[in-house]
C-alpha cells in the first residue's frame, strides 16, 4: 500500500465535498446580503452586512489577522523541529510532514502581511507605509514594534529558501532555516509587548502555551544535535 496514493485518494474524496460546503456557504451570505439590499440598497447593505461602517472593523481585521498569523508561524516552527528531530516519523509521513511545514509557512507569511497592511486603515492608529516596512520608526511602541517587521523579514527570507533549494547547499538551506526560531520569537515579543489583546488571560496562556512547547522542542533538537555529534566524535 502506498501512503502517497492513499493520501492523493483522501485528497480528491475530500475535494468535492469541502467545495459544496463553501458553495452553499457563499450562496446562504449573498441571499442574505440581497436580501439586506432589496430592503435599504446596496451600498448600505454591504456595509451593514460585513460592519464596514464600524470605526473598529480594521482593528478587528489586523487583530484576527496577527492571531492566525502567529499561531501559523508557530506551528510551522514546532513542524521545522519535528522534520529535524524525526520526533514524528512513526505517526506521519515525513514527505508530508515536511510539505505541511513548508505550506504553513507561506500561509503564516500571507496573515503576517495581511495583518500588517491593514495597520494603515486603522484610524485609531495608522501607520504609513515607511512605518511598516522600516523596523523601529512606528509611532506606536517602535521597539516592539520593531521586532515584529524584522520576524516578517525573517520569515519572508525562511519562505523563499523553500524554492531555491535546487539552487543552494543543504548547509546554507539548514543554516537559514535556523532564523525561523528567531522569526518566532521576534513575533512572540512583537504580540505580547505591541498585542492590544494580551491582558487577556486566554492570550496570555496562548502565549506561554506556545512558547513552551518550542522551547521544549528547541530543547529536545539540541539535545539530539549535541549526541549526534559526539558519537561522530567518538567513531
Amino acid at each position: 500500500m502506498n501512503p502517497a496514493s492513499d493520501r492523493d485518494e483522501l485528497t480528491r474524496g475530500l475535494f468535492w465535498p469541502v467545495v459544496s460546503v463553501l458553495g452553499l456557504g457563499a450562496l446562504i451570505l449573498l441571499a442574505a446580503l440581497g436580501l439586506y439590499a432589496s430592503q435599504t440598497g446596496l451600498s448600505s447593505a454591504a456595509a451593514h452586512f460585513l460592519a464596514l461602517d464600524s470605526t473598529h472593523i480594521w482593528w478587528y481585521f489586523t487583530r484576527a489577522a496577527g492571531i492566525m498569523g502567529y499561531m501559523l508561524l508557530w506551528l510551522s516552527v514546532v513542524l521545522g523541529f519535528a522534520v529535524s528531530t524525526k520526533i514524528l516519523d512513526p505517526f506521519l509521513d515525513r514527505p508530508f510532514t515536511y510539505d505541511f511545514h513548508e505550506h504553513l509557512s507561506l500561509l503564516s507569511l500571507g496573515f503576517i502581511v495581511f495583518h500588517a497592511l491593514v495597520l494603515m486603515f486603522d484610524p485609531y492608529e495608522p501607520l504609513s507605509l515607511l512605518q511598516i516596512l522600516v523596523p523601529f520608526t512606528s509611532s506606536y511602541r517602535p521597539f516592539w514594534v520593531g521586532l515584529g517587521v524584522i520576524g516578517l523579514y525573517l520569515t519572508v527570507l525562511v519562505t523563499v529558501t523553500f524554492y531555491l533549494r535546487n539552487w543552494i547547499s543543504m548547509r546554507v538551506f539548514r543554516s537559514i532555516h535556523y532564523l525561523s526560531v528567531v522569526a518566532y520569537l521576534g513575533s512572540l515579543l512583537h504580540g505580547w509587548f505591541a498585542g492590544s489583546d494580551t491582558s487577556l488571560p486566554f492570550m496570555q496562556s496562548l502565549y506561554v502555551g506556545t512558547s513552551l512547547a518550542s522551547i521544549f522542542l528547541l530543547t529536545y533538537w539540541l539535545v539530539g544535535l549535541w549526541q549526534g555529534r559526539r558519537r561522530a566524535v567518538q567513531r
